[in-house]
């Protein structure tokens, strides 16, 4: 290839001129075959219509002799004799110079066959010609497109990931999603309301994404803030991912904890689901290159979502209390995992992270379009009062879908600590006019005691862009 493209432009302008006088010779050739095949067609179709003339019954020398001597007297009969051999000279002579039109069925065929080998050359010279032009041309423009400095560059497979280590989410970048100042005008909205009911605005962050437009507008949105349940949606992410691509085996538990973590939001479940993924366990304190180890694995579940531009995230702690293990707070090695100031690492996220993840599950996106299907699902709520309201601390009270018509498709994930009461939810009209997402946290005890903002906030937003 590389000696390919050393050739100099002269050099294949030059080929170029000279492949097309070729073909100029060559398509001159297949003219004037094709005449000859014509001339050839034209004798074979006379010479078939042509009738043939009966034999000629050739008696033996002696006899005719014999019949001369008997008819003729003997000077006759050798003037006849010599005329007759004259004559069948002569006539022997005139057939080598005329045209063959009583030739047998075999010549004939031997005829067509000359032809058609004619034709099939006139082809091939045709094709070959072409291709030798083509293939010029090819390097021509190979020569324009990469210089000798710049060869093509293999291609790269990327190597599948044998750990969690090294697997990364699949989705780099965020969506391009547009400011809006209509939109804005709408969290402005949900954000007086919270101030008008005498709630805290500075421990609030809100997220709103049309759907329909890719529009956005917020309202503290990128602010880090601890997100109670709303991280076991990353968590179920990642833990799709693993399972996508070979690194966790499904199985019954697996299956049955994940659907408790999501649908339920039990913390013994995410623990669980937590040390599949993590390879960790809790315990007492470790020392050494073993805890080392221990965190390098817990810090993993961080690096897998902000490789894809998820900076900041922090998602490496557990929920609590976890029953499970008799523990209502972190202790042993979990106390471990402290800052500068001798605080234990909490989980940190955005509500511009909650609401893109949850973009990405609707869009299809997040690991694979099968297994976003598999987590909406999961994720889906039914707001009909008569089912959700049997249901003891059910997603819905108190929460954004309690205050939305019944056949609203709605999925999402909520959290609720004492000192917290966020969600990360997607809605979506029956007539799917409006589809949207909403993500609220309002991480103060306010809003942990106040069973009514998230409701309150969510009819406004749903009314407003309804009426949009």
């Amino acid at each position: 290839m590389r000696q390919l493209l050393k050739l100099k432009p002269e050099t294949i302008q030059r080929q170029n001129i000279e492949l097309k006088a070729k073909l100029a010779r060559a398509e001159r050739l297949v003219a004037q075959l094709r005449a000859e095949a014509s001339q050839l067609r034209a004798q074979i179709a006379e010479w078939q219509r042509a009738p043939v003339p009966p034999q000629i019954e050739r008696r033996p020398r002696a006899v005719q002799r014999s019949r001369s001597t008997r008819q003729e007297p003997s000077v006759l009969a050798s003037t006849t004799t010599q005329t007759t051999r004259q004559a069948t000279f002569a006539q022997r002579q005139s057939r080598r110079h005329q045209v063959p039109e009583h030739r047998s069925p075999f010549v004939r065929l031997l005829l067509r066959k000359r032809l058609d080998v004619a034709l099939l050359a006139i082809a091939g010279l045709t094709v070959a010609a072409l291709f030798s032009l083509q293939h010029t041309r090819q390097r021509s423009v190979a020569r324009v497109e990469l210089p000798p400095s710049q060869p093509t560059p293999p291609t790269v497979v990327a190597p599948k990931p044998q750990t969690f280590a090294e697997l990364v989410y699949n989705v780099p970048q965020p969506p391009q999603l547009v400011p809006s100042e209509a939109l804005q005008a709408i969290v402005d909205g949900a954000t007086a309301l919270a101030a008008s009911k005498g709630l805290p605005t500075e421990p609030l962050s809100i997220t709103l994404i049309d759907l329909k437009t890719n529009q956005t507008a917020g309202y503290q949105n990128q602010t880090p803030r601890y997100p109670a349940s709303v991280v076991k949606l990353f968590w179920l992410v990642a833990c799709e991912a693993m399972l996508e691509q070979g690194l966790l085996q499904p199985d019954s538990e697996l299956t049955s904890d994940l659907t408790a973590m999501i649908v339920h939001s039990d913390n013994d479940a995410a623990s669980r689901i937590f040390d599949r993924i993590t390879q960790t366990t809790s315990g007492a304190t470790l020392s050494g290159t073993e805890y080392e180890t221990w965190l390098k694995r817990r810090l993993q579940l961080n690096r897998f979502f902000q490789a894809a531009s998820y900076n900041g995230l922090s998602i490496s702690q557990k929920n609590y209390p976890i029953h499970s293990l008799q523990l209502e707070a972190p202790d042993g090695r979990e106390l471990q995992m402290l800052d500068e100031q001798q605080q234990p690492i909490r989980s940190l996220t955005t509500t511009d992270q909650a609401a893109r993840l949850m973009y990405e599950l609707y869009a299809g996106k997040a690991v694979s379009t099968s297994r976003s299907q598999e987590m909406m699902t999961l994720l889906t709520r039914d707001l009909q009062p008569e089912k959700w309201k049997k249901q003891p601390n059910n997603p819905i009270a108190g929460f954004l879908g309690a205050a939305l018509p019944a056949d609203v498709r709605f999925a999402s994930k909520v959290g609720m600590t004492s000192k917290a009461r966020h969600e990360v939810a997607f809605v979506a009209s029956p007539d799917g006019k409006i589809s949207y997402i909403l993500a609220v946290f309002g991480t103060d005890e306010a809003y942990s005691q106040n069973a009514e903002i998230l409701p309150a906030i969510s009819n406004t937003i749903f009314t407003q862009m309804t009426e949009r």
